[in-house]
Formats: structure tokens, C-alpha cells, sequence
């Protein structure tokens, strides 16, 4: 069943140990600490996260999200953020009319993704390599 994409919605898993097993239903796609991208669900399901967009939004998350401390913030490692930023160019090429937005822009109080999505695009610079 096709389903029309409205939203990317980017998301942190809220784990600091990438050396335990995480349970990761709740999203698309997982952007590994390694910058392996794994898919969880497929596309056509619909995945219960952010109700407000659940029906028409793509979910990926990076695995993190909190420090040694216990507290939300931004743990992405380099080659994480890479891999997250290509993959969210490639959905953009698949679904040309999406929009991409952080969990906290839909609820504020979540603290997810741990950095404001927006800004990051704006800012980010890719690291190219021109063989």
C-alpha cells in the first residue's frame, strides 16, 4: 500500500551504550554509531511514534541521544552524522515535496532528536571527496 509522505520526522533512540542490543520498532530507519544504516520497518508501515504525523511520516532516528550521564542531548558521531545526512538526501529525492523536521518540533518537551534539525541542515556541510 502506498502511502503519502509528508513528514521525515529524525529521532535519537535515547541510548548511550552502542554496545547493548537496542529494540529500535519504533522507527524506519537507525543510523548506527558506525554510520551503518539499518532498515527497521518498511516504508508502507505506518509507525507509532509522533501521532500528530504518524500516518503520513517516514521515522529515522540515530543511535544515541544521551550521555554518560543520563541526560538528552546530541551524541552523534561524525560518520553518523553523515550517514544520517545522506539518507535523509535520499528520502528527499524519493518524496520531493517532504518536509524534514526534528520529534521536538511535533512535541517540545520530548528533547529528541537532541539538536535542532533545521539549524543543522542549514549549517551542515558534507565531507566530499573528489577522487
Amino acid at each position: 500500500m502506498k502511502r503519502h509522505i509528508k513528514y521525515i520526522v529524525v529521532h535519537s533512540t535515547a541510548t548511550f551504550d552502542p554496545k547493548v542490543s537496542q529494540y529500535y520498532g519504533d522507527f524506519h530507519y537507525v543510523v548506527e554509531r558506525s554510520g551503518e544504516i539499518k532498515r527497521i520497518q518498511p516504508e508502507t508501515t505506518v509507525v507509532k511514534n509522533v501521532a500528530a504525523a504518524d500516518n503520513e511520516a517516514i521515522h529515522i532516528a540515530y543511535a544515541g541521544g544521551r550521555n554518560k550521564a543520563g541526560n538528552l542531548g546530541d551524541t552523534r558521531t561524525p560518520v553518523q552524522e553523515e550517514a544520517l545526512y545522506n539518507k535523509l538526501i535520499a528520502l528527499t529525492l524519493k518524496y520531493p515535496s517532504v518536509r524534514i523536521v526534528g520529534h521536538n518540533e511535533f512535541e517540545a518537551s520530548s528533547g529528541c532528536p537532541g539538536f535542532n534539525v533545521k539549524d543543522w541542515l542549514r549549517a551542515y556541510e558534507p565531507e566530499i571527496t573528489i577522487a
